[in-house]
């Protein structure tokens, strides 16, 4: 078993922005003490290691470097999970299992916090007990975060959850306080303004919020729609193509007021674009021909009377603000850009005799 002890004591040294000196005094030892350990030239006795866990936040397992390689852990974990998605309350009893047997690995706390605030939740009234001991569990894990953990599953979804669940013990505050104090780059914007809407705030602060939100949040649906896009191209899946730039085309007409240009119209005819390609390479071209045309016509009509205002959108009344996206100046370009992603030869080529 190989342990990274010195080059974890330099890390979270370092990611505490702290000289050697600093943590030398922090820990009342020397700085030739601090020196040997990140040198390799010598260990801190187990008080010490206790000590330095408890300054860098961590475990003296997660200090040490330790990685539990016992295939049987993961094992424990994936029939905890599997217990849960069947509702059947065996989940609880691993997870304590767990727990006494890996007290402090990472994904063993999760699993079990995730398995109170699952149960708990799904009580008539929600058990409140469970609730405790799964915010008491995430709270763990926030000090044992690893440090090369996927962003996603690390310290701020921990925090989110944990905001999350005080909600639901009517902490709802604590928990607004939490999920705003933590709000880096908006992660928790939906959480936020859900919980204000629930709590019967009605003010235009509010309204403005949600729109914002909303805005953000249609924005990601859309690039997102997009890569799937391009996931399914790429793999040649042209049912899936089909169905899913359809479903974008009847979502985004499914905002509009009116049939007036609108900026939903780039979109929309990159989609159109993008399901007639899939007709080509299914064997239709004669489908595919008149889906392009549909596209250049949505474009054409569009960059005659471009329009960014979200005024145009059915759930909002007067509203002020315009929107931009990166598919180009006009809809001409995004189709242009589209076509270069395509990157078909065949494609292109229905598209340039069809705008000579």
């Amino acid at each position: 078993m190989e342990l990274k002890l010195a080059e974890n004591i330099k890390r979270m040294r370092k990611d505490k922005g702290l000289t050697q000196e600093a943590l030398a005094d922090a820990l009342g030892v020397t700085v030739g003490a601090v020196y040997k350990w990140e040198a390799e030239l010598s260990n801190p006795e187990l008080p010490m290691l206790v000590k330095l866990a408890d300054l860098f936040d961590t475990s003296v397992d997660a200090l040490l470097g330790y990685e539990v390689t016992d295939n049987r852990r993961q094992v424990i974990i994936d029939r905890i999970y599997d217990y849960s998605a069947r509702k059947d309350k065996r989940a609880i009893e691993e997870s304590e299992m767990a727990l006494a047997k890996y007290p402090n690995d990472y994904w063993v706390i999760m699993a079990a916090a995730n398995i109170y605030s699952n149960f708990g939740l799904e009580e008539k009234g929600w058990d409140k007990g469970m609730i405790r001991k799964s915010i008491a569990l995430f709270e763990r894990a926030t000090r044992i975060v690893p440090h090369d953990v996927d962003p996603k599953y690390g310290k701020l979804m921990l925090l989110g959850n944990i905001a999350t669940l005080y909600y639901f013990l009517d902490e709802k505050d604590k928990a607004l306080e939490m999920l705003k104090e933590h709000n880096e780059a908006g992660v928790f914007d939906t959480r936020i303004v859900t919980m204000m809407a629930m709590n019967g705030d009605t003010s235009e602060v509010l309204r403005k919020r949600i729109v914002s939100t909303f805005w953000d949040s249609t924005s990601n649906m859309i690039n997102t729609t997009y890569a799937l896009l391009l996931f399914y191209k790429n793999r040649g899946d042209l049912t899936h193509l089909k169905i899913l730039a359809r479903w974008g085309i009847d979502y985004l007409n499914s905002l509009r007021k009116t049939e007036d240009p609108c900026f939903l119209d780039k979109q929309i005819s990159a989609f159109i674009m993008t399901e007639s390609y899939a007709y080509l390479k299914s064997g239709d071209p004669d489908k595919a021909m008149v889906l392009l045309k549909e596209a250049k016509a949505v474009a054409d009509r569009y960059d005659q009377a471009p329009n960014y205002s979200v005024d145009i959108i059915k759930l909002f009344d007067n509203e002020a603000g315009s929107l931009v996206d990166i598919l180009g100046k006009t809809a001409e370009e995004a189709l242009e850009k589209i076509i270069s992603i395509i990157g078909d030869k065949k494609f292109t080529s229905m598209w340039k005799n069809l705008n000579k």
